[in-house]
């Protein structure tokens, strides 16, 4: 039966538009093609997922994602963690999600990548469900599809775990709730709005850029199913859809309240050199080539996250194809040009965000960054069909013109080689991508290497210092000090402030004998080949050749015992007592003072202890364990 708009929006009255029933004629025409159609589409997703799961795997964690793991480990499932925000984002989704991972154990790589992997699945059959719902199971939206899922566009959100957490609810969100808003639309019944809502929702949980599908809801609905000027089109809608206007503010108002109340702002100032910079990399490089399959070339310059670096000759090329491919549509079709303006407005929606939150931190590079466009790609599917396709029920469907304003068409074996080629550069594309994280990732390396050597040693004091930037940037002071990162990591790291074996990681993640890097040493004791001695019932004080300001310090004593006892050390103005064993050894005191000379006292009657060595410094790794 064909495709005609519906009875509400052919009347000239608004009242009448309001009242009068949805259009039986309200879903694609069904085709005998179905089956056939659906299982290729189910046959692409299970590529897909093989792919990805091909990407995951191999990889692992990286910067956020351990820390992540560090709160739901500390926290434990509950509101306090779920409603914690997460570097200025609001994501209970990403935190439960990291709370179940800690539940396999430490640093559960293979849980985390499954759950990736299961999200990549809801999001692929949340854009089956929505290009069926929407055009109905022809087979016009196989290749629909195809471009979305070999999308190198999305993968650099999936591989790395944290963004992920973002990014995958984000694009289940809206696949789902334009499914849903169709079916809205198309019949008017409440379910479908209560399942447009509940989609929304499960976005918002994850990633407050899903505020967004909300104003692009609203705009698809004025552009594809009213008719007349904009206010006449806006006023229909609100009549007939009331539930919607009331349902889908009063959800936006409640999650804004609660984000301005109790999430700080990710809001950042930023310049006029920042946004034309932003513009170019951003939209001028990164979304023209991955829209079409690139970028083909990644930069590593901060590995494993690779940026976009598509060659200056293919960027130019693929606006040149974008520009005259979506003439061509527009110029065979009515309605297309809605189609590319909704697509646009939504990139620049993204641009706008990104503007204003990270690229005033980052600079422009972050523009090059496709964890930010990945749910373009979801707009791009969405409008590439509204594009070409009719969209049934809808009275501004695209349709092909009476008249071509270009008679120059294009057969289908053109159309079936040009979208081949899409989806195998962007396979291509993200085959590279995934490289880096498989063979570069300098933080696993480490922590890798941590948890084999730690592996059989038994309890290891461990001296707090903060591990290369590599590993975690400084920027996440402080769960770049190695007594957040690694009880995340293993489970035999002690950190005490005193200690008679003192170990340090050196560059590689491997534990090491820690040795003290010194600001002031002790001056020259008065008795020979003895230096300082301590006995029972007489503090010795041990005067340092200089003053060590006012800091984290580790205090060495290296001693000679006649027998094992306890001492009473006193470093600045801490006063702690510590074992000795007899014969020679080493105590470490950590202090944080000012420090100019060391206090030796309380040792039992015919103990006598030597003190040749007081270092004071910072813990650096030494020799082998």
């Amino acid at each position: 039966m064909p495709d005609q708009p519906s009875t509400s929006t052919r009347t000239t009255s608004d009242d009448a538009a309001v009242s009068a029933p949805p259009a039986r004629h309200d879903r694609p025409p069904a085709t005998g093609a179905r089956p056939l159609v659906l299982g290729a589409c189910a046959i692409l997703v299970a590529a897909h997922l093989a792919l990805r799961a091909w990407a995951l795997y191999p990889s692992w964690f990286y910067l956020d994602d351990l820390q992540m793991l560090d709160d739901a480990e500390r926290s434990g499932l509950g509101a306090g963690l779920l409603l914690e925000p997460y570097d200025s984002q609001f994501m209970p989704l990403g935190r439960f999600l990291a709370w179940v991972v800690t539940t396999g154990g430490d640093v559960d790589w293979a849980l985390a990548a499954t759950t990736t992997l299961l999200l990549h699945l809801l999001a692929a059959a949340a854009c089956v469900w929505m290009l069926v719902v929407l055009f109905g199971a022809r087979w016009a939206v196989v290749p629909l599809l195809a471009l979305y899922l070999s999308s190198a566009m999305t993968l650099p959100a999936a591989m790395w775990w944290a963004a992920s957490l973002n990014a995958l609810p984000l694009q289940v969100a809206f696949f789902s709730s334009v499914a849903a808003w169709t079916c809205y639309l198309r019949t008017g019944r409440l379910r479908w709005l209560l399942v447009t809502l509940v989609a929304l929702s499960f976005g918002l949980l994850g990633y407050v850029k899903a505020l967004v599908l909300l104003p692009m809801l609203a705009a698809y609905a004025l552009g594809w199913f009213a008719e007349g000027g904009p206010a006449r089109r806006a006023r229909v809608l609100a009549r007939r859809f009331w539930p919607a206007l009331v349902g889908c503010t009063a959800l936006a108002v409640a999650y804004l309240v609660h984000y301005l109340l109790r999430v700080p702002s990710l809001a950042e100032e930023t310049s006029g050199s920042v946004a034309g910079g932003l513009a170019e990399t951003m939209l001028g490089r990164s979304l023209s080539t991955g829209l079409l399959g690139g970028p083909w070339r990644w930069s590593d310059v901060n590995p494993p996250a690779g940026l976009a670096d598509p060659p200056d000759l293919l960027v130019h090329l693929a606006w040149v194809a974008l520009a005259l491919g979506g003439l061509f549509v527009v110029l065979r079709r009515t309605g297309a040009a809605r189609a590319w303006a909704l697509l646009a407005a939504y990139a620049a929606a993204s641009y706008v965000l990104l503007l204003v939150t990270r690229a005033p931190v980052v600079g422009e590079v972050a523009g090059l960054e496709y964890r930010y466009l990945s749910d373009v790609a979801c707009a791009a599917v969405l409008c590439v069909g509204l594009a070409v396709l009719p969209l049934a029920g809808a009275p501004g469907s695209s349709r092909a013109r009476d008249t071509p304003l270009l008679l120059v068409g294009v057969g289908p074996r053109v159309l079936t080689v040009a979208t081949v080629a899409v989806v195998v550069a962007g396979v291509v594309s993200s085959v590279l991508y995934a490289r880096i994280w498989h063979t570069d990732n300098p933080g696993e390396t480490y922590l890798r290497t941590t948890q084999a050597e730690f592996a059989g040693l038994g309890a290891v004091d461990v001296a707090d210092t903060v591990v290369p930037d590599e590993v975690v940037p400084g920027y996440l002071y402080p769960f770049n000090t190695t007594v957040r990162l690694l009880p995340v990591v293993v489970d035999n790291a002690r950190f005490p402030s005193v200690t008679d074996r003192l170990v340090a990681l050196d560059a590689q993640g491997r534990p090491r004998r820690a040795v003290i890097d010194p600001v002031a040493v002790a001056e020259e004791g008065p008795r020979p080949g003895c230096g300082w001695a301590v006995r029972e019932g007489r503090s010795r004080t041990v005067p340092l050749d200089d003053t060590a300001f006012d800091y984290t310090w580790w205090v060495r004593v290296g001693y000679l015992s006649s027998a094992a006892d306890t001492v009473a050390v006193e470093v600045g103005d801490r006063t702690v007592e510590a074992p000795v064993d007899a014969g020679l050894g080493s105590l470490y005191v950590e202090v944080t003072s000012a420090v100019s000379s060391v206090t030796l006292d309380g040792l039992s009657p015919g103990t006598t202890m030597c003190v040749d060595v007081v270092e004071v410094g910072t813990a650096v790794a030494g020799g082998p364990l």
